[in-house]
C-alpha cells in the first residue's frame, strides 16, 4: 500500500496544470450559469429541467471531456515524453500503477464535475433535493467510467485526446443516441439511467434499472484498469 500510495501522489501531483485547472474552472462556471439561468426562467419546481440539464451538458458533455483531459493525459505524458521508464522500473506490481494513474485521475475528475453539475441541476430543477442527490450520484459513476477507459486510452494510443474527442462527440454525442444498440455500448447511457430512474423523467434511451446504471460504468472502469495493467506488464517501456 505504501507504494501504491507514492505512485497515486506522484501521478495527481502532475494532474495539476495551469490548463488542466482553468478548462475545469471554464466548464464548472458554465454549468453553474446555464443551471442558473434555467431557475430563473422556471416557475416552480421543474425536476425535468434540472435532470435534462445534467444528462446532455453533465454526462454527455462535461464529465467525458473533463475525464478525457485528466485520465489520458495520467500515463500518456508520461509515454509522450518517455518518462514512463522510471515509474516502470519500479519494484511494484503494475497493476499498482495503473489504479494509481486511475485513482489519481479520478481524484481531479469527480468533485471537478460532481459539485458544479450537481449544483447545477439542483439550481434548474427549482432546488429539489432529489435532483441534487440523483445528479451527484450519475456523475460520479459516470466520472469512474469514463476515466477507466481513457487512462486506457492514454497509454495505447497516441494523441489520445484527439481520438477521445472523437469519441466523446460522434459516438457519445449522436451515435450512442440513435438507437438502443449502439446506446448498449455507451457508457453515458447508464449513468444517465440513474437520472431517468431515481427522478422518474424520460430521457432517451435511458431505460436500464439503476443498479445497471452504477454497475456497468464501474465494471467498465475495472476492465480497462486491468487492461491497462496487462499492456504495462508486457511493454518494453526502456
Amino acid at each position: 500500500m505504501t507504494q501504491l500510495t507514492a505512485l497515486y501522489r506522484v501521478l495527481l501531483r502532475q494532474q495539476f496544470t495551469r490548463g488542466r485547472l482553468t478548462l475545469i474552472g471554464m466548464l464548472a462556471v458554465l454549468s453553474l450559469v446555464v443551471g442558473f439561468a434555467i431557475n430563473r426562467g422556471n416557475d416552480g419546481f421543474e425536476t425535468d429541467a434540472g435532470a435534462r440539464l445534467v444528462w446532455f451538458l453533465g454526462v454527455g458533455l462535461i464529465v467525458p471531456i473533463v475525464s478525457l483531459v485528466l485520465s489520458s493525459s495520467a500515463l500518456g505524458d508520461l509515454v509522450e515524453d518517455e518518462t514512463l521508464v522510471y515509474l516502470w522500473h519500479r519494484p511494484s506490481p503494475r497493476w499498482m500503477l495503473a489504479v494509481a494513474a486511475w485513482g489519481a485521475s479520478l481524484t481531479m475528475a469527480a468533485p471537478a464535475t460532481v459539485i458544479p453539475l450537481a449544483l447545477a441541476g439542483y439550481m434548474a430543477s427549482g432546488f429539489q433535493a432529489s435532483v441534487l442527490g440523483a445528479s451527484a450520484l450519475s456523475v460520479a459513476v459516470a466520472a469512474a467510467g469514463y476515466s477507466g477507459l481513457f487512462t486506457l486510452l492514454g497509454l495505447i494510443v497516441k494523441r489520445a485526446l484527439l481520438w477521445g474527442l472523437v469519441y466523446v462527440f460522434i459516438w457519445e454525442l449522436f451515435v450512442a443516441r440513435v438507437g438502443n444498440g449502439a446506446a448498449t455500448i455507451s457508457i453515458g447511457t447508464y449513468p444517465s439511467s440513474i437520472l431517468a430512474q431515481l427522478l422518474d423523467v424520460d430521457l432517451r434511451l435511458a431505460t436500464r434499472s439503476v443498479s445497471t446504471g452504477i454497475i456497468v460504468p464501474v465494471v467498465v472502469a475495472l476492465v480497462a484498469v486491468a487492461v491497462t495493467a496487462y499492456r504495462l506488464d508486457r511493454t518494453d517501456v526502456a
